[in-house]
């Protein structure tokens, strides 16, 4: 398992490396791509493990869930709060009754087949609808209930997955039973992820106001709580995804409330989210590539493709269908935003989680093979369909190309500010030499020739231990960055850069002034 999982953190971390080789290409494609290799490649294939659904959801989807719940404020779901029921709770239940009746009739298999078919098919993945508007402006309303249903509607397929594979098994479908264990599981995991929450956040304030560094502590607390919270419901048999969701949530109120408590701790909190998002994101397209090639090489067969081809096709097409016209009719959308929340119900590797639970709840091979390749068609469908329309029916937005070389132009000229600075200061000329190689690295225009000089020049000379010189220093630093601060705000004025993109060099200065400060508390 250790192996497993350090195999499958080497691979996310280098496909978030070769996705910055091609800013073009979605990241989720290039882990996607990166996954397929490593399948096909024995010696990596053979260390990852045999999947299991539950390590998955645990280990994965639930802090990756948690972490997307900390990105949304719970004003914005209180507001929209009977939409997400009825996106989550009403459509899922439709398209599951509609594609389900469908594939009974269309290629005769039995309908409580049917059902677990339709119910796998339900969830969405946000991130992977990322991955098909990349480069392009979505609607903002529709990409809002796009984010907030799949934070709850992994719950709601679960739960549906898990009364419709009953079904399958025993042969018969308690309809009662199914609806008091929907409710009891999904209000179970929001209070599980309620009270979960309030205590581990009652601890982390009580912390912060006693212990006077508790930062490392505090980070650590922060990325094991999905984890913690999750493992808490599944045992008292709640929604564990639910209960990570509300926990997610509460810890963004949490943030807003106390933002200069600790405002290290807000920093890195959020670059940690950042951080772990990317990661578990890329985890998420390795895994589904890694599957994608067992999944051909063990149940691909020419002798069944007619029907599981049927079945991925008719799955994908009415859940377009019931998506677009509950958008359309019920949420009251326009036909533009009603086709883009339709094509933009992605689907991932959560889906291919919930096939595979199916084999720890008796599910025949026959059965299970049909529904893990019409699953499988699905998620191609779902992914490559609004990647082709997206780029017909919605506005491009400024290349990210554009972006950085704006940035970086920017960015040059502000230390060119500070360079200029500098040359009107008294000071030696071997200070200037330094300061200004120091300021020039900023803007990444010193060579790799100039590194190992100055490398080589830190690992002969010890460093000076003398107050007069880092507090000279200090105030040489802090005067240029103030310049270079100024000129941020002078370009944002005369609207040669936007507020968003300004900000991400203004923060760079900001914690390059951070890194002065630190270094003097050592000291």
């Amino acid at each position: 398992m250790l192996v497993s999982a350090f195999v499958l953190l080497l691979v996310s971390v280098f496909s978030l490396v070769i996705s910055r080789l091609f800013p073009r290409i979605s990241v989720n494609y290039v882990s996607t791509f990166v996954g397929i290799i490593c399948g096909l490649i024995p010696f990596i294939d053979q260390k990852v493990e045999t999947f299991h659904s539950e390590v998955f959801m645990l280990t994965i989807i639930a802090p990756l869930l948690f972490f997307e719940g900390f990105a949304t404020p719970f004003g914005n779901l209180r507001n929209k709060l009977r939409q997400i029921m009825g996106i989550t709770v009403v459509m899922v239940l439709l398209s599951t009754i509609v594609a389900g009746v469908a594939l009974h009739l269309a290629i005769g298999v039995s309908l409580p087949l049917a059902f677990v078919m339709a119910a796998i098919s339900t969830p969405t993945d946000a991130t992977a609808t990322s991955s098909v508007s990349m480069g392009l402006k979505m609607p903002k309303k529709a990409s809002e209930y796009l984010r907030l249903e799949s934070l709850f509607n992994d719950a709601s397929g679960l739960i549906l997955l898990q009364a419709t594979a009953l079904w399958l098994v025993n042969g018969q479908f308690n309809y009662q039973k199914t609806f008091v264990d929907f409710l009891s599981s999904a209000l179970g995991g929001i209070a599980v992820g309620i009270a979960c929450c309030t205590v581990v956040m009652l601890f982390r304030q009580r912390l912060l106001r006693t212990l006077v560094d508790s930062l490392t502590v505090q980070i650590m607390l922060y990325i094991l709580t999905p984890y913690i919270i999750y493992l808490v419901a599944e045992e008292l048999h709640v929604s564990g995804i639910l209960a990570v969701v509300v926990a997610g949530i509460m810890h963004n109120s949490e943030a807003r409330v106390s933002l200069f408590v600790d405002a290290r701790l807000s920093f890195i909190t959020r670059n940690t989210t950042d951080i772990m998002n990317n990661l578990l994101n890329s985890s998420v397209f390795v895994i589904l590539g890694i599957l994608a090639v067992r999944v051909f090489r063990e149940y691909f067969s020419l002798q069944n493709i007619a029907i599981w081809g049927i079945s991925g096709i008719l799955l994908y097409v009415i859940a377009l269908l019931v998506r677009y016209f509950y958008a359309r009719y019920k949420m009251r959308e326009t036909k533009q935003n009603a086709l883009v929340f339709a094509l933009g119900g992605v689907h991932g590797a959560v889906t291919l989680a919930l096939v595979f639970s199916l084999l720890e709840l008796g599910v025949s091979d026959k059965d299970f093979s049909l529904i893990l390749m019409a699953e499988f068609i699905l998620i191609i469908l779902s992914m490559l369909v609004p990647t082709v329309v997206f780029r017909f029916i919605l506005p491009k937005k400024r290349s990210d190309a554009e972006i950085l070389q704006c940035l970086s132009q920017i960015r040059t000229e502000m230390v060119e500010a500070a360079l200029a600075e500098v040359e009107q200061m008294h000071l030696p000329k071997p200070a200037k030499k330094v300061i200004s190689t120091y300021l020039r690295d900023q803007a990444k225009a010193t060579s790799m020739s100039e590194f190992n000089r100055r490398f080589a020049r830190v690992l002969r000379l010890p460093e000076i231990q003398n107050d007069f010189y880092h507090n000279f220093r200090y105030r040489v630093f802090t005067r240029c960055f103030a310049v270079e601060r100024e000129y941020l705000q002078q370009a944002v004025e005369k609207g040669r850069i936007e507020d968003t993109h300004a900000a991400k060099l203004y923060q760079e200065v900001l914690l390059a002034e951070a890194m002065l400060v630190d270094n003097r508390e050592d000291e």
